[in-house]
């Protein structure tokens, strides 16, 4: 408990210190660079900062917690820039916190202490070797980074409106059902872990038994949802709706894809699972002629 209280509190210095560093640059460039511009610059400069501490304490796991909390520092730090704060702006604030709140409170709970590498992370330093940190660098720190910052742009752009429909809160709405979506698969996931009897045994019960990944589904409705917030009543911005479709393509090509295959090395069942179970959407099981 003292080595995860420990870790906890260097992990808060360091998100305390990068968040400050992405302030001030964002101060620094202002008047230079477009306001989307002068978001992302800040971003990365605050991923470099995190990435950077990963190094010092050996583990790439201490960028974890950024993509969960990015969206929410950013549109609070507007909303505050543009003093912005009204019914139609708060309403996302808490749909949006209340995700981050969840994804946090998941890291802290898994989280033992600074030591702790995350699967994915060990398979990538195996097979990149010598060049592991750039990897680490561009693939596990500053792609996610790009990835969020494209699904939050609709929400960037909503801090900076003085018109609201109340249409808009449709997008909260599917945030806080793609939220509550993914803490009932996270529920559903550990009382299952408790109970299994073998490491092999493939999850079969609740929304696991219809959707091989229901906690992806509702990461991926809180993103569309984000874009919905701002499109449904400004569909002129029709165009941003391109991060949260990059963020869909990513859970389709590369998270399911990796975790389906890690799991298969110690799951001899899962091929079955993978052909009788629909991959995102919660939909009935397929039946086979052979069954």
């Amino acid at each position: 408990m003292k080595k995860k209280v420990i870790g906890l509190a260097c992990l808060l210095l360091i998100y305390l210190i990068a968040i400050s560093l992405g302030v001030a640059s964002f101060f620094l460039f202002k008047d230079y660079v477009p306001l989307l511009i002068n978001i992302l610059i800040s971003d990365v400069i605050a991923t470099i900062f995190v990435w950077a501490n990963g190094l010092i304490f050996k583990t790439a796991s201490v960028y974890d917690p950024y993509w969960s909390i990015q969206t929410f520092v950013i549109y609070l730090g507007l909303l505050i820039y543009f003093n912005n704060f009204n019914l139609f702006t708060i309403v996302p604030l808490v749909a949006i916190g209340l995700y981050s709140i969840r994804l946090t409170t998941n890291f802290i709970i898994g989280f033992h202490d600074l030591s702790y590498i995350d699967w994915r992370y060990k398979m990538l330093k195996e097979k990149s070797g010598v060049f592991y940190q750039l990897v680490n660098l561009f693939g596990i720190c500053m792609f996610p980074t790009l990835v969020v910052y494209s699904a939050s742009i609709p929400l960037f752009i909503y801090s900076t409106l003085t018109e609201f429909s109340y249409l808009d809160f449709i997008g909260s709405g599917v945030i806080l059902l793609g939220t509550i979506l993914e803490l009932i698969s996270d529920i559903q996931m550990k009382v299952f872990i408790k109970n299994r009897t073998s490491r092999s045994e493939i999850i079969n019960v609740g929304l696991w038994n219809y959707s091989r990944h229901p906690n992806y589904l509702g990461e991926i409705s809180i993103w569309f949802g984000a874009a919905l917030v701002l499109l449904i009543s400004n569909i002129s911005y029709w165009y941003f709706i391109f991060g949260a479709i990059i963020n869909l393509i990513m859970f389709l090509v590369i998270s399911i894809p990796m975790e389906e295959r890690h799991m298969k090395e110690y799951k001899p069942d899962m091929d079955k699972y993978i052909k009788s179970t629909s991959m995102l959407l919660i939909l009935p099981k397929k039946r086979h002629n052979n069954e």
